[in-house]
């Protein structure tokens, strides 16, 4: 069998239509982009914003180094457990 090409021409397209296709594509794929991307940054800057106000409360509560006391208390506590799930909880066969 001899296959025949595919392009945009045995396809009944334009190229102008092909052109506008690719524009189109390119930028709904950038504009996707910068969303995903600004939305990074954002969330970036919440996170920075909640940790200096989690340090100023601290602070402000008496504690004398806030940076040690929100690393140690805050994050990283050590007696936590997670909890357990029972097993052989689904529907009998």
């Amino acid at each position: 069998l001899k296959w025949k090409k595919m392009t945009y021409r045995s396809r009944g397209r334009s190229l102008f239509e092909v052109i506008f296709a690719v524009c189109f594509t390119a930028f709904l794929i950038g504009f996707i982009a910068v969303l995903c991307i600004g939305n990074y940054f954002r969330a970036k800057r919440a996170q920075e914003r909640q940790r200096q106000r989690r340090l100023s409360k601290l602070a402000h509560s008496g504690g004398n180094d806030a940076e040690a006391a929100y690393a140690s208390e805050a994050n990283y506590s050590g007696n936590y457990e997670a909890p357990h799930v029972p097993q052989n909880t689904g529907v009998q066969a």
